[in-house]
Formats: C-alpha cells, structure tokens, sequence
C-alpha cells in the first residue's frame, strides 16, 4: 500500500497528525491573501511583504531568505505549491517527528534560497517550491539508499515528481538554481536524519489499515 496513502478523513485529523505542515500552508494561505489585499502581485509589493531580493540581503535584510517561501506570484504559483506540500509531507512529518520536521523545513528554505544568492543572478524570488523540492531531494535519496523498503508504485511517483519537477525548472522565469538548492538540501538533510531502514518501513506502518490512495 502507497505511503502516500490517504488516511486521515477531514480537516481536524490532518491538523492533529500534521501540525507544523498544517501551521505552515495556513501562514502561506495568509500571506497570500495579503497579497491581494496590499496590491497584488507586482514586484513593489512583493517586495514589500518579504520577497527574496538580492540588493536588499547584500544590505542586512537576512530575513528574506526565509519570508520568500511564504510568497506566491500567481493563483497558480500558490495552488501547485500548497497541493505538492500537503501530499508529500505525510509520510515524513510524523516520522521525524516535530523538531527534525522543523529543522528540515528550515534548512531546505535556507539552503534554498542562499543557493539563489551565491550561484544565480536573480534579483527577486518567491515561493515555497524550495522547500517543495526538498522533499524531491528527500524521497529520491531515500528511494536509492533503501530501494528494497519501497514498493514499485512509490518508486514510480517519486520518479515522475522528480523528473517533472526538473522539467518545469527549466521554463523560462522559474528558479531552476531554487529548485536546485531546495533538492540538494532535502538530500542532505535526509543522509543526516535516516540511517536506518526500519525509520523508511515507519513510512507504511504509518498507513496500515487504509484503503484510499493519492
């Protein structure tokens, strides 16, 4: 059975199993709502609420390399994102259980964005797809180091999520050094925390007992 197994029935089970990815897709909801509130999603604005921008960084402003994650450009830019980070956060924020699940969503955000600053020329950047590709990073290092534990529906998923994701990175006006550095960073984070097999088998003991699939 997939771990990416819908278990949890409404909206009260998914925010006591998922806590901080509830907390975190609800600050994004806010944020964008404001969005539309303030001025919409011109660069001013966006600036104004957070936005990565390099000039402003370079002058202290150390801040936006965390509250660009809670920015979205478009209707769009924010749907895709939310839809990917409540599907794929499952299976890993109660095995990790909430101080490593914060530090991954930390970390990936972080190294996301310095990626950005050190190794690209963008002048503005915005949107959790950083923290999103972490979880790419994540799944597909697991995925090679305990192949055995997944079953072939899951491969094939996390398969498809990565190349796709890779594919769209290459559309002009996306940060493909963002998307980059939030994959790399999950990969990291995953060689630091997963040692064992028996901590990715928790990914389906999670999901005994259900019969709904994503």
């Amino acid at each position: 059975m997939s771990m990416f197994t819908v278990k949890d029935n409404g909206f009260r089970q998914y925010i006591k199993h998922y806590p901080l990815t509830a907390i975190f897709v609800s600050i994004c909801s806010l944020f964008f709502i404001i969005t539309l509130l303030t001025g919409g999603f011109s660069k001013e604005n966006l600036i104004t609420l957070g936005a990565y921008e390099r000039n402003l960084i370079n002058d202290g402003e150390y801040w936006r390399l965390i509250t660009y994650s809670l920015l979205h450009s478009s209707l769009l830019h924010f749907t895709l994102n939310m839809f990917f980070i409540l599907i794929l956060t499952r299976p890993i924020e109660r095995v990790l259980g909430s101080l490593k699940y914060f530090l991954f969503v930390l970390f990936t955000i972080v190294f996301s964005s310095f990626m950005v600053h050190i190794l690209s020329k963008s002048g503005i950047g915005l949107g959790a797809s950083g923290f999103g590709y972490g979880w790419f990073g994540m799944y597909f290092y697991l995925m090679l180091k305990f192949h055995k534990s997944f079953i072939k529906h899951d491969k094939m998923l996390i398969f498809t999520f990565v190349v796709l994701g890779f594919i769209t990175s290459l559309i002009p006006g996306i940060s493909f050094m963002g998307h980059a550095g939030g994959f790399i960073g999950g990969i990291i984070f995953a060689a630091i925390c997963f040692r064992n097999e028996n901590q990715v088998k928790n990914f389906y003991a999670n999901n005994e007992e259900t019969n709904i699939q994503f």
